[in-house]
């Protein structure tokens, strides 16, 4: 399941990437992209670094989630490229994180 955490370390730098692209200008709006994106980058790593947790994986969901979720309550009305790239993302980002907490691989324990 390190596949899925480490796309989510892309997207976790897409989001940074995406606030310069698509929300120059736009103060709240870029932080927040900025500030999800490192919070969703850094906790990816995090998954991948230590595959034992499912915790992490909660948190890179809950990190998704809230990259979903904040486009509506900073940008109440706009409908821009930058709040549609905020949903999908935040959309993947959950779904993974979702599967990769759910269906973590189980550690395998040898008899020595």
């Amino acid at each position: 399941m390190k596949a899925l955490s480490w796309i989510n370390f892309i997207l976790g730098l897409w989001l940074i990437a995406a606030a310069f692209i698509f929300s120059a200008g736009v103060g709240p709006v870029m932080a927040e992209e900025i500030v999800l994106g490192i919070i969703i980058a850094v906790l990816a790593y995090a998954a991948v670094v230590a595959p034992s947790s499912a915790v992490v994986s909660w948190l890179v969901a809950l990190a998704g989630l809230w990259t979903l979720v904040a486009p509506s309550v900073i940008a109440y009305g706009m409908h821009t490229a930058s709040r549609t790239n905020d949903i999908v993302v935040g959309i993947i980002v959950l779904v993974l994180g979702f599967a990769n907490a759910v269906f973590r691989e189980s550690p395998v324990r040898t008899n020595a």
